[in-house]
């Protein structure tokens, strides 16, 4: 059967996207998607009739993630690769929304933070936007699980506007060794040793399977919260006290961990906005080589020998030492590149 798609729309939308400060954009097909995710998480659970997804996002600064490998501040990440990202992110989900529906098609608009109520998994949102990034033709699963792309790496925030627009979806999925070379960075990195590749998770989306780590829900909250001193050894602004890790910790538990166990330092200088001491983590994108080299590439050519191009990263010590290269071997295998 013939699909019927309004090119026209389509380019209107997406020049909408870039008008509103979308950094990348893309048209993802909700069929591949409800395909692809859990039920009553996939775009027809959302929107009865929906068609397609339009994939926005924006570019975490970075500097952001470079000064965090540099041991001096957590609070750069926090605020513009998070906090400050989710209101910017709402803005053109809202603003993306409206301009659907004044055009007689039907939308919902999902907040860019936030997890679902009674998901049968920690931390799932209502629609992943990571799996519509890589529907939408704009990103490939990194072996960390985050959606990489080859303008950013892994730096930058996705998110989805479900429609029943006749929209024209990507014509090809990226393969997954455009984006990840197999570094095994992320999980070199990992220092809650929350990402596990044995075994990895598949992920098959259209003629595509994406093979990328098995994430620790409990692990990762427990590192990106402040919990362990582990996190950012050596910088200023690790934690400095190590609450026992709980595997499945009950409410009271973690209330316990955050407002009684944890480090007092992180504990008063975290506010609505952003935990201006330690940590929400983002190592595993931090030290994403696809992200640090996208940053060389995008620099002008008088400015290579710049900024944070040295590539130094910070030791336990706290010295400053070129970083050390994961074994890659596992990487190049899972990616079909050994």
């Amino acid at each position: 059967m013939t699909i019927a798609y309004d090119d026209a729309l389509t380019a209107e939308v997406k020049a909408k996207a870039q008008e509103l400060g979308s950094c990348l954009v893309g048209i993802a097909d909700a069929e591949l998607l409800n395909a692809a995710l859990t039920e009553n998480f996939r775009p027809e659970d959302v929107l009865p009739g929906c068609r397609a997804l339009v994939v926005m996002s924006l570019h975490i600064p970075d500097g952001a993630l470079e000064i965090m490998r540099r041991g001096k501040a957590a609070y750069s990440y926090n605020l513009f690769g998070y906090a400050y990202l989710n209101r910017e992110l709402d803005f053109i989900i809202y603003r993306m929304s409206n301009f659907l529906e004044e055009r007689g098609y039907a939308t919902t608009p999902i907040p860019a933070r936030g997890a679902a109520v009674g998901a049968p998994k920690k931390g799932y949102g209502m629609i992943s936007y990571r799996h519509a990034a890589v529907a939408a033709g704009i990103a490939s699963f990194g072996l960390n699980g985050i959606a990489l792309t080859k303008e950013y790496g892994s730096r930058q925030r996705f998110v989805a506007v479900p429609t029943t627009a006749p929209l024209r979806p990507a014509e090809r999925l990226l393969d997954q060794a455009e984006v990840c070379d197999g570094c095994l960075e992320c999980i070199g990195h990992c220092s809650g040793g929350a990402l596990s590749l044995n075994p990895p998770h598949e992920c098959k989306m259209g003629d595509k399977v994406y093979r990328y780590a098995r994430s620790d829900y409990d692990k990762c909250i427990h590192t990106s919260r402040g919990l362990s001193s582990k996190v950012w050894q050596g910088a200023a602004f690790n934690p400095k006290v190590d609450v026992p890790f709980v595997e499945n910790p009950t409410a009271a538990q973690y209330y316990d961990q955050l407002w009684r166990d944890r480090d007092g330092a992180v504990r008063v200088s975290e506010n609505s906005e952003a935990t201006y001491g330690a940590t929400l983590c983002g190592r595993c994108m931090a030290f994403c080589t696809a992200g640090h080299e996208a940053m060389k590439r995008r620099l002008r050519d008088d400015q290579k020998q710049t900024g944070y191009t040295d590539d130094l990263v910070i030791q336990p010590d706290g010295s400053l030492q070129p970083l050390k290269p994961q074994p890659r071997q596992l990487g190049k295998e899972l990616l079909g590149l050994a």
